[in-house]
C-alpha cells in the first residue's frame, strides 16, 4: 500500500491586519505568517476502491464532507481524474479553535501527500488553486515557508525564515470562532506599532528588534474582551522573560517569543503553574 504521514504544521501571525469586508463573506487582509515545529500527524494512503476514508484520535474531528481534509482529498481525485480513493488519518495535536490554522494545514498536508503519491500530476499553482477553493489559509500551508498575505490570504510573498526563536504557545480552554470574529471586528481600531511592510523587511533584514517594533494584531480588539484569558496569558509570558507576546489569527492561542531555549523551557514550567483555564501549553 502507497502511503505517506508528516507532520502538517500550524501557523502563528506575527502580525494581522484586516483592511475590508467583501460582498461575497471574505475579507481583504495583510499579514505575515509562520509555520512552526508543531501540528497535527497525517498519514494518506491510496486505496483501489476510489472511496474515501477518514478517522482519527479526536472524538470533535467531523470525519466525512464536514472536515476539511476529506475535501481537500476529494478535491484532488476530482482535478487528476484519478481512480483512487485514499485512506487519511489524522492524530489531533493543535487544538481547534485556536487560530494556528490546524485544519488548513491538513488540508494541505492532504493536498501535497495525495498530489505525491498519485505521480505528482498537479503543478503548485494547481495546488494553491485546490487549497483557495477550501480555505484562505490553505494555500499558505500548501507553501510551507513564511510568507507575506494579502488579498483574501492567496497573494502570498515568500519571506525568509525569521531569526532563530523558541516559541512557546498556550491555548485558552475558550474558543474564538473565526467567523465571529470577523463578524465582530472594528476595522478602525489597529494596535499601536503594527505595519506589515516593515514587518516583512524586518524579517528579510533578520532584525529582530525592528520586527517586534511592527508586529501586532487586529483581531485582539475583538477577542481579548470576549476571552480574557488571552490578555492574561500575554502578561504572565511577558513577566516570564518573553520578547515579544501575542495572539495568533483570531485566537484564542497566545505565542510568546524568547530569546533563547532555556528561558523557554523556564518559562514553560512556570506558566503551568501560573496560567488559569488552560488547555494546553507546548513550546516550539
Amino acid at each position: 500500500m502507497k502511503k505517506l504521514t508528516r507532520i502538517c504544521k500550524a501557523k502563528i501571525n506575527l502580525g494581522i491586519d484586516v483592511l475590508d469586508r467583501l460582498p461575497n463573506g471574505y475579507h481583504t487582509v495583510r499579514m505575515v505568517m509562520m509555520r512552526v515545529n508543531f501540528g497535527d500527524e497525517v498519514s494518506v494512503a491510496l486505496r483501489e476502491d476510489g472511496r474515501i476514508t477518514l478517522s482519527g484520535d479526536d472524538l470533535k474531528m467531523p470525519l466525512g464532507v464536514d472536515n476539511i481534509a476529506y475535501r481537500a482529498a476529494q478535491a484532488v481525485l476530482s482535478r487528476t481524474d484519478a481512480s483512487d480513493g485514499c485512506d487519511i488519518r489524522i492524530r489531533k495535536r493543535v487544538p481547534m479553535g485556536a487560530g494556528m490554522a490546524g485544519g488548513s494545514a491538513d488540508a494541505a498536508g492532504v493536498i501535497n501527500m495525495l498530489n505525491e503519491l498519485l505521480g505528482s500530476p498537479l503543478s503548485l499553482d494547481e495546488r494553491l488553486r485546490i487549497g483557495l477553493d477550501l480555505g484562505a489559509d490553505v494555500p499558505f500551508c500548501v507553501m510551507d515557508c513564511c510568507a507575506l498575505a494579502e488579498g483574501i490570504g492567496e497573494k502570498l510573498t515568500p519571506l525568509p525564515d525569521p531569526p532563530e526563536m523558541s516559541i512557546l504557545i498556550a491555548k485558552p480552554v475558550r474558543s474564538i470562532s473565526t467567523k465571529w470574529a470577523y463578524e465582530n471586528l472594528d476595522f478602525s481600531k489597529k494596535p499601536d506599532g503594527l505595519n506589515i511592510d516593515a514587518l516583512a523587511e524586518a524579517i528579510r533584514r533578520g532584525d529582530r528588534r525592528k520586527m517586534f517594533a511592527n508586529m501586532g494584531n487586529v483581531f485582539e480588539n475583538v477577542s481579548v474582551p470576549a476571552c480574557p484569558e488571552i490578555a492574561e496569558y500575554k502578561k504572565i509570558m511577558l513577566d516570564l522573560g518573553a520578547e515579544y507576546a501575542l495572539m495568533s489569527g483570531s485566537g484564542s492561542a497566545v505565542f510568546g517569543i524568547f530569546g533563547s531555549r532555556e528561558a523557554a523551557d523556564l518559562a514553560l514550567s512556570e506558566f503551568r503553574h501560573k496560567a488559569k483555564d488552560c488547555a494546553g501549553v507546548w513550546l516550539v
